[in-house]
């Protein structure tokens, strides 16, 4: 990676608590118990919002596809005289996730065809994707248990969720968010997003629906919070239409200070790890995509170490929160029970976090 990152203190109140958890030798049996405690969580959003567990599955899969017709496309453009997309590759992409998407066809029939895709990305990445989805699924069997009611029981849980999947350091990504400016500051920033845009879109839709549905989990309880997880699921699939806001695809990379602050709150870790997946996914998407890439695979690689990195480029979380917020929720996807049509900021798109709140938009943005 070639872009410098600022480095602030974090503000994390359960750094030091967390960190005594992280014990030396958290192998073999204690391992295997570790993902146990994934699975009874993931067990209980099962039983009690299955229809939620599903949506979870249904956007990794639709990435682990996505990745694997990406790594081939990539490499059509890269071989071709004029290293341009390769026609009807993203309209048939997007027929076939967004069908996907919309429950057309059974989980099982892109199973394999997911976990290849994720192995033709490499090993390293598909663990690092397979262990922080187990890891997010558990966070939400968490937010669903009904023995748990209090805030300070699940943030206690989540924590303990959170050490889990710290114990594993060579598949973790940090519990800090890293600067966003990573997405426009390597060398294939961008390349994804202005080459297959509605195909990006599709895949930010998902991102929305994912934090969207932890709104309710964490504010609401009954069968309020059903109601809820419908309204997201119906928002979700209204946005896979190419119709006027609400049914758009959002034009921002929705993060977690703006599409779930209620969770940010519960637990600042638990949605850096998650905004980390997000921007990792989006830049290898970039260089899978890139016609001028000239190793994939090492800058997939470069990639994966500086986002797995703790200390680099990791930015301080009320600064970060900041940032994704001045993107505007609008352009994010929207709130998640509340239909907006308009943006709430002065100013509009990629750049009013910038001094002036300039309306500046980036390419393919």
């Amino acid at each position: 990676m070639k872009t410098a990152m600022k480095q602030r203190p974090m503000r994390f109140a359960a750094v030091a608590l967390l960190g005594l958890t992280l014990l030396p030798g958290f192998t073999g049996e204690a391992m295997a118990q570790a993902s146990g405690n994934f699975t009874r969580y993931e067990e209980i959003l099962k039983r009690q919002h299955p229809e939620t567990h599903d949506l979870l599955v249904r956007l990794e899969r639709i990435h682990g596809v996505l990745f694997g017709e990406l790594f081939k496309e990539g490499e059509a453009v890269r071989a071709s005289a004029d290293t341009m997309p390769t026609p009807d590759f993203e309209v048939n992409m997007l027929e076939r996730l967004g069908a996907l998407a919309a429950e057309e066809g059974t989980l099982d029939e892109v199973a394999a065809e997911a976990t290849a895709g994720y192995a033709l990305v490499g090993q390293r990445s598909a663990e690092i994707n397979t262990w922080t989805n187990q890891f997010r699924r558990a966070v939400y069997g968490i937010l669903s248990d009904p023995q748990l009611t209090t805030f300070t029981a699940r943030r206690a849980a989540v924590a303990e969720a959170v050490a889990i999947y710290q114990s594993r350091p060579e598949l973790a990504l940090p519990a800090q968010p890293k600067n966003m400016d990573v997405l426009y500051d390597h060398a294939q920033a961008l390349d994804f997003r202005t080459g297959y845009t509605d195909l990006d879109g599709l895949i930010w839709a998902g991102h929305w629906a994912a934090l969207a549905a932890t709104k309710p989990l964490v504010d609401l309880t009954g069968s309020a919070r059903t109601a809820g997880l419908d309204t997201v699921q119906v928002r979700y699939l209204a946005k896979l239409s190419y119709g006027e806001p609400p049914q758009y695809f959002p034009s921002e990379l929705p993060l977690a200070p703006a599409i779930a602050p209620e969770l940010s709150f519960l637990s600042p870790e638990t949605v850096a790890i998650w905004d980390n997946l997000t921007m990792m996914n989006e830049v290898m998407a970039d260089i899978l995509a890139s016609p001028d890439v000239q190793d994939p695979s090492a800058a997939l690689d470069a990639a994966l170490t500086f986002f797995l990195d703790s200390e680099g480029g990791v930015i301080d979380p009320v600064e970060f929160g900041t940032m994704a917020l001045r993107h505007g929720i609008f352009f994010q996807g929207g709130y998640p029970l509340a239909v907006s049509t308009k943006s709430e900021l002065n100013s509009g798109g990629h750049a009013a976090h910038l001094r002036g709140g300039s309306g500046l938009v980036m390419p393919g943005m």
